[in-house]
Formats: structure tokens, C-alpha cells, sequence
């Protein structure tokens, strides 16, 4: 059975802000990214991403739409990418798994991020669809990129 996830881009429309966490552990221990993770059974990919928005920040997301759809065939993992403008909460870090942290657009720590991510989600951030395949090689190194 292929591996889905969700990627959840949260902005605060207000405050020109959108919301970031720094990993602790696992494959991406060190980057940083958007909330997301791996989707249960049962669930729909929008339970997902609120589910894993909430488990990992603290918030609960509303109305999320899809904005983007890549996938990691040598991973087998495949990631629906979703952005939300509608929230409740405050953010809670999970010091054990991640930070979770608000950063201006322009702020965006691309740099920090994985290759791929830096590939897709500045076009994502401009208002673009994305659907994109990416090839990694045994190192975790991309080496092909094909647009779906």
C-alpha cells in the first residue's frame, strides 16, 4: 500500500504570517517545513491534514484546500499539499517531534528546507498548482524532476 501524507500551508491572513515547524527526529530531523504527516486508515486526506496540523501545532484548521499534489515514487510516499486560511488555537510546540514557529512570507527559510521542498513550494506560495514527481537516489539526493 503506497504511503499518502498531507503538507498544511496555514496562513494568518491578518498578519501576513504563515505558520512553520523545525523537525527533531526522523527523515527530515533538522529541516524545516510546513505541518503535515502521514494519513490513517480510514481517514480522508483533509482529515489528515487537520488531524496532523492539530497533533503538531496546536491549531485547528478549517476549509483547507488542495494546492498541490508530489510525489516521491522511490520513497513510495506521495503528499497532498493543502493550504488553509481559517484557524483556531494557539500554537503548542511538541518539543519531542518539532518547533513550531510563525514566519513572514519574504522570511521563508527555504535554505533550511529539502531539496524538493525548494523546488515546489515557492511556485505553491506565488498561487501556482503544483504536481510534481521527484527522483531521489539512495543518498536522498534528487536527481530527476518531471512535472505531472
Amino acid at each position: 500500500m503506497k504511503k499518502e501524507a498531507s503538507l498544511s500551508i496555514v496562513e494568518d491572513v491578518a498578519n501576513h504570517k504563515f505558520l512553520m515547524i523545525r523537525h527533531h527526529r526522523g527523515i527530515n530531523e533538522g529541516c524545516v517545513n510546513f505541518p503535515g504527516g502521514k494519513k490513517e486508515a480510514g481517514e480522508t486526506m483533509e482529515d489528515c491534514v487537520i488531524r496532523e496540523t492539530y497533533e503538531e501545532t496546536g491549531l485547528k484548521i478549517k476549509n483547507p484546500k488542495q494546492v498541490g499534489y508530489i510525489e516521491f515514487p522511490t520513497k513510495d510516499f506521495y503528499v497532498y499539499v493543502f493550504k488553509s486560511t481559517e484557524f483556531s488555537g494557539a500554537v503548542k510546540e511538541k518539543k519531542d517531534e518539532v518547533d513550531a514557529f510563525w514566519v513572514d512570507e519574504d522570511e521563508i527559510p527555504y535554505e533550511q528546507m529539502r531539496e524538493a521542498d525548494r523546488n515546489f513550494l515557492p511556485e505553491i506560495m506565488a498561487g501556482k498548482y503544483v504536481k510534481r514527481r521527484f527522483i531521489y537516489d539512495d543518498a536522498f539526493h534528487v536527481i530527476d524532476i518531471i512535472d505531472l
